[in-house]
């Protein structure tokens, strides 16, 4: 794929401005008048328990504050907390900017668009699951696979999505 200088300069342009407009009704409409994140940070958490469940491993769910925790024992309260910077929610709106203003096809973006979402949040989920798992058997590795590996993870998993959308569906020029 081969764009031009005027494809770069709309999608860097196109991009910068919707990445301005979110944070603007992130941070004054979507945090003061709605409980989003923590309905986020829930789903995330009972979709895990549910998974796990599915597999045979008790897990609990306990709300701390804005928090949604997953333990594996109550007695011990290991477990990992679900906020709103690990929810995943900044992250879609970010995939989804990197879509909206890449050159394709319209149609294709409304497609895209949520298939990409729900993968975000499958990862994310599967790495909450992980961080249970190594903070239940081996907590000295949790801060290190929280901060690096888990996040490496979530971001290849949107770089293989940009890749892929590049690909398939982005504008074809010669």
């Amino acid at each position: 794929m081969k764009l031009n200088r005027k494809d770069v300069l709309r999608f860097a342009g196109l991009g910068i401005g919707l990445y301005l407009l979110w944070l603007v009704i992130y941070h004054f409409v979507i945090t003061t008048h709605t409980n989003w994140d923590f309905l986020l940070n829930y789903n995330i958490v009972s979709l895990s328990h549910h998974l796990f469940h599915f597999f045979g491993i008790e897990t609990f769910i306990d709300i701390e504050s804005n928090h949604v925790a997953l333990l594996r024992d109550l007695t011990r309260h290991t477990g990992v907390l679900v906020g709103d910077n690990c929810n995943g929610f900044k992250l879609f709106s970010i995939f989804s900017i990197f879509i909206i203003a890449f050159p394709g096809n319209v149609k294709s973006k409304f497609i895209f668009i949520p298939i990409g979402m729900l993968l975000i949040h499958l990862a994310n989920i599967i790495r909450v699951m992980a961080l249970l798992l190594i903070n239940d058997y081996n907590p000295a590795y949790l801060d290190f696979n929280h901060d690096y590996t888990f996040t490496l993870f979530v971001y290849l998993v949107i770089f293989l999505l940009w890749l892929y959308w590049i690909k398939h569906y982005g504008k074809k020029t010669a």
